[in-house]
């Protein structure tokens, strides 16, 4: 990869990334906050345990193996072999068929039993509900792996937008259609799941149609392939350190679903000890779960724009780090924080200042002033969170890709362990677990910075200079926003209707968005020399591509030479090299 387009291409695939992500996860905030309003918070105390037991063998599906997948494809198509390029598929296939054939079983079988296990036993048919999903999560993980490897994109960005506004229509339709008849809880969250499966089913007929007219278009030649136990053994070599790095947290997030129903509860029972014991009444800690859900669904949604840019930056940081280029690898390490921080900082600083009429907007709720402080400790989290992903994604760039498995698993256990302490104590309760949350990306952040101390050291000037004039426009922000709510609300009161609300939810985000991108524009943290330059290269890349076939081959090129840096990376870590 040339040095004088490794910023272009990791801007421009982050713009591509940040598109789709934002449909999808409107997609997603829209279908919360439509079915909160049916089902309340206890519904979505119900709808949300449902998910992380699903989440814990989803992650399975989304994470290590499609990318295994589209790893090997795009090494054997350099060798433009695509006979063992469709053997990969149909091997990765049958395999990821038969795995989510048991999770589903295992959902199917024993949703009932899970849902008592985290303490929340109407989620036993919401879980059931699920396994469909999983079972296509599996299916989808062969096909995306199988597009991706050929640098078809596009295929993947549909399915998962389709997923994303078919659940949104039927899954509102069906929760809404079941409480109105009177339907309980666990109906009504089933039903919401319902439009979660039919999406997933779709999409799965739509890769199929999509594959089938690609291989139409493919030639095959009669090529030697390997043989099914060598590819088969290839496939688990890569997917599972990125499956077990992806699973922990989900991990996580079901631990601590049993530790907060049960604590809320009767107490949580760990190694025969009985942890907590808050005496609440099942009805109101399926509340609470809910009302700590929907907080933390809004710090899902500035999060997810996060990863964009520490997905992008993992090509080109590794090609510059192999190259052993110090000017790139400094500029792509400050740009990789600056982006990230353009985004985390206001959106953090601005759920901490709006935290009250954003979740007061959002949701229909008894809980509202817990479910925005909850929101504005999220806030805080968004923050932590990006750099956490930012020092993670560049620790794999520079090879040392157990490393943020092992920050991982430390803050794991420290946010199970502090979130048992923090939730068991009466005047805290629920709060404790995104207080949790917040320590645990910090512990995460000083570990993965104890690691990188010695790779980013000549940056660390650049880095804390445009940082920290991010932090200045988001504080300025900040403080704007806070003065127009202080006038607002003395003016009238902002709560009293949901058109007053809106009104006044409007003028504080031109206010904020208008105050921020002023100061970032003045303090030039973004030039628009470097605005033009990403969309004017971006055109440019679409006008060179020439047909199809013949921009798959480029971007396989692209791929393989990013896989060879990325496995000279590692296998000089595993040597122990200090580059």
């Amino acid at each position: 990869m040339k040095s004088s387009t490794g910023k272009r291409s990791f801007l421009q695939s982050a713009l591509v990334l940040t598109i789709s992500t934002f449909f999808v996860k409107i997609a997603g905030l829209l279908f919360t906050i439509v079915i909160q309003r049916s089902l309340l918070d206890s519904g979505m105390g119900v709808f949300y345990s449902a998910y992380n037991i699903y989440n814990l063998f989803a992650v399975l599906a989304s994470a290590g193996l499609p990318v295994a997948v589209s790893r090997m494809i795009s090494e054997t198509l350099v060798k433009e072999n695509h006979d063992e390029a469709q053997k990969i598929y149909k091997v990765s296939a049958r395999l990821f068929l038969g795995i989510g054939a048991v999770v589903a079983g295992v959902m199917l079988i024993f949703g009932d039993a899970l849902a008592e296990l985290i303490g929340n036993p109407d989620a036993g048919l919401s879980i059931r509900v699920l396994a469909v999903t999983a079972f296509c999560a599996f299916i989808m993980s062969a096909l995306r792996g199988y597009f991706q490897g050929h640098n078809y994109m596009r295929p993947t960005a549909v399915s998962q937008v389709i997923e994303a506004f078919v659940k949104l229509g039927l899954g509102v339709a069906a929760a809404v259609l079941i409480m109105k008849a009177g339907g309980s809880d666990k109906l009504g969250s089933a039903g919401a799941i319902i439009g979660v499966s039919a999406g997933a089913v779709i999409a799965v007929v739509y890769l199929f149609i999509k594959k089938r007219g690609h291989d139409k278009a493919t030639p095959f030649t009669g090529m030697e392939t390997r043989s099914t136990p060598a590819i088969i053994k290839e496939l688990f070599r890569i997917a599972i350190p990125v499956s077990l790095g992806a699973s922990v947290m989900s991990v996580v997030n079901v631990i601590d679903d049993y530790l907060i129903m049960n604590i809320l509860q009767g107490g949580a029972g760990i190694f025969g000890a009985k942890i907590g014991g808050l005496g609440y009444l099942y009805e109101y800690a399926k509340s609470l779960n809910g009302v700590f859900g929907n907080a933390k669904k809004i710090f899902n949604l500035p999060s997810a724009f996060i990863v964009p840019f520490t997905v992008s930056i993992l090509p080109v940081l590794t090609a510059a780090y192999v190259a052993k280029n110090r000017n790139e690898i400094n500029k792509n390490l400050t740009n990789c924080f600056k982006y990230s921080m353009i985004i985390a900082l206001p959106s953090g600083v601005g759920m901490i200042i709006l935290a009250k009429p954003i979740y007061n907007l959002l949701y229909k709720t008894t809980d509202a002033d817990l479910g925005a402080v909850m929101m504005a400790i999220f806030g805080i989290a968004v923050i932590l969170y990006a750099i956490v992903s930012i020092s993670g994604s560049i620790l794999q760039a520079f090879g040392k890709v157990n490393r943020p498995l092992i920050s991982l698993v430390v803050g794991g256990v420290v946010k199970c362990v502090l979130t048992a302490v923090l939730v068991s104590i009466p005047e805290i309760n629920i709060k404790g677990a995104p207080i949790a949350t917040c320590v645990c990306y910090t512990v995460m952040i000083v570990m993965n910075m104890i690691f990188l101390r010695k790779y980013i050291r000549e940056s660390v000037k650049s880095i804390l200079k445009s940082v920290s004039k991010t932090l200045l426009a988001a504080v300025v922000m900040g403080g704007a926003t806070y003065g127009v709510l202080a006038l607002l609300s003395s003016l009238f009161d902002i709560y009293s209707s949901k058109k007053m609300a809106v009104i006044s939810m409007i003028i504080m985000l031109i206010v904020a968005v208008g105050v921020y991108f002023a100061v970032v524009f003045l303090l030039k943290v973004i030039t628009p020399a470097e605005i033009k330059e990403t969309l004017g290269g971006r055109r440019k890349h679409k006008a060179d591509k020439g047909s199809e076939s013949g921009s798959d081959q480029d971007g396989i090129e692209t791929v393989e030479e990013t896989a060879g840096a990325i496995e000279t990376a590692v296998s000089n870590d595993e040597k122990g090299e200090e580059k």
